[in-house]
């Protein structure tokens, strides 16, 4: 069986050209194109020397006929940038398969979806086509699916810590989530809160109770279980490093347990999971830098629960989530490419 010929549209964003160093040495797929407006007709080892010996494609523009050369597409467009040209591909090229890492087709509430992004949807009757691709829970439904939509980075960690509940209907009243991201979340546009000068030694919140995150997350977590009854509360916050996120929740529950019994719940969810890793301390950054791994600590007092969770938001937030979803859609092992340790220091 020949390798899966991928595609990767906007491949000079921090999620694409994270994409590209995951399957540049993954065993079943090829890099058969990777695009960019602003930087067709370079080498892509010119712009990303990190890939010299690896990448030796060219970027180039993207068209719509260069489908017809591929199997898969990665699609690391901004946001609003993906509804157009799913339209086209679904018109033109049905039998190709899609991971869309934008926001676009994560929310089927497009009325909030479209407060939370500031722009109208367009593509509205494609959404139910996808599948949104938190791949612990959706595993059966992505091994089928042709089109998915790739969580975003802070919505991954929340799930994480949510879902165990959510799938026995537990999470009810209000849920109260903090998290911090480094930089690279912001995208590799300069602007001022990315600044070095004004990002390090310091955090600030940002999007308070507006994050356009929470607009697929409460949705996905919703759809669970019937008894699910939530109204969740985020900020984030910026930090002064430049990858991964740590997010720490607060979950009142509706039935008071021990410790042990919400550590039963969790194992259920996670205990054979290859990324999802529980541990007894703190989670730590920087053992999951780099690595497409989410480790997990709960603390219980009385009917509270506080779950905390870090990930790295390019890798499992974002090019690696991607290409654990194309490994399911494409009949692989669900790890090809992606068993790889963070450095410890």
């Amino acid at each position: 069986m020949g390798k899966v010929r991928v595609g990767i549209a906007g491949a000079t964003g921090y999620i694409g050209s994270e994409m590209m160093r995951l399957l540049c040495t993954h065993p079943g797929f090829e890099l058969a194109w990777v695009t960019s407006e602003s930087s067709a007709g370079k080498r892509v080892a010119e712009v990303f020397p990190n890939l010299r010996g690896y990448v030796h494609q060219e970027f180039c523009e993207f068209k719509l006929e260069m489908l017809r050369e591929v199997d898969m597409v990665g699609l690391c467009l901004p946001h609003g940038g993906a509804m157009e040209t799913m339209s086209a591909i679904a018109r033109e090229y049905p039998g190709v398969k899609v991971v869309d890492a934008s926001g676009d087709f994560r929310s089927p509430v497009f009325d909030k979806w479209e407060a939370y992004y500031k722009t109208k949807h367009t593509a509205r009757e494609l959404q139910s086509r996808f599948v949104y691709g938190f791949t612990e829970l959706q595993r059966e439904r992505l091994r089928a699916a042709q089109y998915v939509a790739n969580p975003g980075c802070f919505a991954t960690a929340i799930n994480a810590v949510l879902a165990p509940f959510a799938r026995h209907g537990e999470l009810v009243g209000e849920i109260t989530v903090t998290g911090i991201t480094g930089s690279s979340g912001s995208g590799n546009k300069p602007a001022q809160t990315t600044h070095h000068p004004e990002r390090a030694q310091n955090v600030r919140a940002y999007k308070v109770l507006e994050h356009q995150h929470v607009v697929e997350v409460v949705p996905f977590l919703e759809g669970l279980h019937k008894d699910n009854d939530f109204d969740l509360f985020f900020v984030p916050q910026s930090g002064p490093f430049v990858r991964g996120i740590f997010v720490t929740a607060f979950i009142p529950l509706s039935n008071q347990k021990t410790m042990a019994a919400y550590n039963e719940v969790i194992r259920d969810a996670y205990g054979n999971e290859p990324f999802i890793h529980i541990v007894k301390e703190s989670p730590e950054l920087r053992l999951v830098q780099g690595t497409n791994n989410i480790h997990l600590a709960y603390r219980a007092q009385g009917d509270m629960l506080v779950g905390m969770a870090a990930i790295d938001n390019m890798v499992k937030g974002g090019a690696g989530q991607a290409v654990q979803n194309m490994n399911l859609m494409t009949g692989q092992e669900e790890t090809a490419g992606l068993l790889h340790p963070a450095g410890y220091v």
